[in-house]
């Protein structure tokens, strides 16, 4: 279940302020901002919000392992590569 934006974009406005270098960075602070409502959906939006991450990549960055195991669940290191091009124009 998805919690509304006007949940979810104070944590994406504060994950935006935040001086996090990598994807599994990104992903352990918006769980902790995010608290129950972390769940791959908002984890999407606050990805989409906060780095302007697109629709695509967003989505994918969803099946990371830190959602539980999955056949076809990104690694860590396949979080970081994935994210990179967006992480690093900040």
């Amino acid at each position: 279940m998805i919690s509304t934006p006007c949940l979810l974009d104070p944590a994406a406005e504060e994950l935006k302020l935040r001086d996090i270098s990598g994807g599994v960075a990104v992903a352990r602070a918006a769980r902790t901002l995010l608290g129950e409502r972390f769940d791959s959906e908002s984890f999407m939006y606050v990805l989409m919000r906060a780095y302007s991450v697109d629709f695509h990549a967003a989505r994918d960055a969803a099946r990371w392992q830190g959602f539980g195991e999955s056949p076809r669940a990104l690694s860590d290191a396949d979080l970081e590569v994935l994210l990179a091009p967006w992480l690093a124009t900040r």
